[in-house]
């Protein structure tokens, strides 16, 4: 089964609009100390360049006033697994940095569900999922490094906080430089539901601190 270059495009009943967030969890791109609730690091322990430019945003999205955005009333996801690649890895909630970045944890090991979006089991809306593809915490490549090797009908487990389990079937593997992505067709609270598994990919470029591309899985539910 081929796996797709270019995104399939999807009609946004309704995008979230107004503030522009920067979502750095799929790379770990920046040297941001322990006590942030999501720091984002560098790949390597290696010290950075003394010159730098500011790193690419991973994944711009826009969203409303977050004080008017209600957080999903939907069963949180504890967990998700990819059984052909063996992807394995926790799920924790994650909301907005006082800096406009979406939290992500800071392993590689644990991935981060959007909050503020739809939630995986739910009628409507995307469930966004992004993990760190690696981190200067973690011993290696995350499990999310493998995202890229995924194919179109391959499966993904979403288990819920109640113990339920959410299955759903890839429709769609793109690889794209970052400014190629058009984030606010990801980011929609309704219209079909799909879950969107996010995480960083091509050359890691060390002057900015940041990976060249995203690698964006897309999947529906099973039987829908």
């Amino acid at each position: 089964m081929s796996r797709s270059t270019t995104r399939r495009g999807r009609a946004a009943a309704a995008v979230i609009s107004a503030t522009v967030l920067v979502l750095a969890g799929c790379s770990s791109t920046q040297d941001d100390t322990a006590d942030a609730p999501a720091p984002v690091t560098s790949p390597t322990a290696e010290p950075e360049p003394e010159e730098t430019r500011p790193p690419l945003p991973d994944v711009p999205v826009q969203s409303t006033d977050l004080e008017a955005l209600a957080a999903s009333a939907a069963v949180e996801p504890t967990s998700l697994t990819i059984p052909a690649l063996d992807i394995s890895l926790p799920i924790d909630p994650v909301g907005v940095e006082e800096d406009g970045q979406m939290e992500i944890p800071p392993l590689a090991e644990r991935a981060g569900w959007y909050r503020y979006g739809a939630s995986p089991g739910e009628e409507d809306g995307t469930a966004v999922v992004a993990a760190h593809v690696d981190s200067v915490a973690s011993a290696g490549m995350g499990p999310f490094a493998k995202l890229m090797d995924v194919e179109e009908g391959d499966t993904v487990e979403v288990t819920l906080a109640d113990g339920a389990t959410v299955e759903y079937s890839v429709t769609d593997v793109t690889v794209l430089a970052k400014p190629q992505v058009t984030w606010p067709e990801v980011f929609v609270r309704d219209g079909e539901h799909r879950l969107v598994l996010v995480t960083c990919g091509g050359t890691f470029e060390r002057e900015a601190r940041s990976y060249t591309d995203n690698v964006i899985v897309t999947a529906v539910p099973v039987g829908a």
